[in-house]
């Protein structure tokens, strides 16, 4: 049986404590329920919020960390990498890793739309301008340079391409990237864990957003009453204060001539 693949820099996971009839931390608020529930989700390794196992990249946010290049042919096949830099095809059985020569590091070069893949060796995938494949490379040039985007049309499909815009190719017998089009074998699912995912920072949408009567009243600069602050206060949510601060002026200014 093959055993679970770790990183460096991986927290050893601590064995819970089987259960008795009682709670053996109560002062923790643990519950049975919540115990059960837990060791549930740690097998679902397809959930999204397992933070532990292999998931498939579903968006760019995903893209990122340790990594799986898999055909979803029949069995599964998946980009490798040995001890000398050659890339090269092997099956995998479960979606998960079996060894370390399938797994790359994924990472996203700052300020570009463009990837590098590292071997388990830390060496850079590298793509000639003929389409060879290898893992030698110590630093990051155009031969490095890969672009990832999703295929229209499929679940959980990727395009791989290079700097030369030839598509990355995984075939039983070799790996190459010299596909002028994206066909079945250049339609690869990428595997990745769920605890190095890049998530999305959370931005306050503005009408949730709240503007005090004082800030009304200085862009307006005059004292308001209560029926032009809702006036306002509605037109902010709607994202059109501005304009509804130019009304409101306008109507002070024929008011004061009247």
């Amino acid at each position: 049986m093959v055993s679970k693949l770790t990183f460096k820099n991986d927290k050893t996971k601590k064995r819970k404590r089987e259960k008795t009839g009682e709670d053996e931390n109560p002062d923790k608020g643990y519950t049975s329920k919540q115990i059960i529930s837990s060791e549930r989700q740690e097998t679902r390794l397809d959930q999204d919020d397992d933070e532990e196992g292999w998931v498939t990249a579903k968006t760019k946010d995903d893209l990122n960390g340790p990594c799986m290049i898999i055909v979803n042919d029949t069995p599964p096949i998946c980009m490798s990498s040995d001890g000398a830099g050659k890339i090269y095809s092997s099956v995998t059985q479960s979606y998960d890793p079996s060894s370390v020569q399938q797994v790359f590091v994924l990472g996203n070069i700052v300020q570009s739309e463009r990837y590098t893949l590292k071997s388990y060796l830390g060496k850079y995938f590298t793509v000639s301008k003929y389409g060879i494949c290898e893992a030698t490379s110590e630093a990051i040039g155009p031969e490095q340079e890969l672009s990832i985007e999703r295929k229209v049309d499929t679940a959980d499909g990727w395009v791989i391409a290079s700097t030369w815009d030839k598509h990355l190719c995984v075939s039983p017998n070799d790996v190459r990237c010299d596909s002028e089009s994206a066909g079945f074998q250049e339609t690869m699912m990428i595997r990745v864990q769920a605890k190095f995912r890049k998530r999305p920072s959370k931005t306050i949408d503005e009408s949730q957003q709240k503007i005090h009567t004082r800030e009304l009243e200085e862009k307006v600069g005059k004292p308001l009453d209560y029926d032009t602050i809702k006036v306002l206060k509605k037109a902010y949510k709607d994202g059109r204060l501005n304009e509804a601060i130019l009304d409101v002026k306008e109507k002070m200014k024929t008011d004061h001539r009247c």
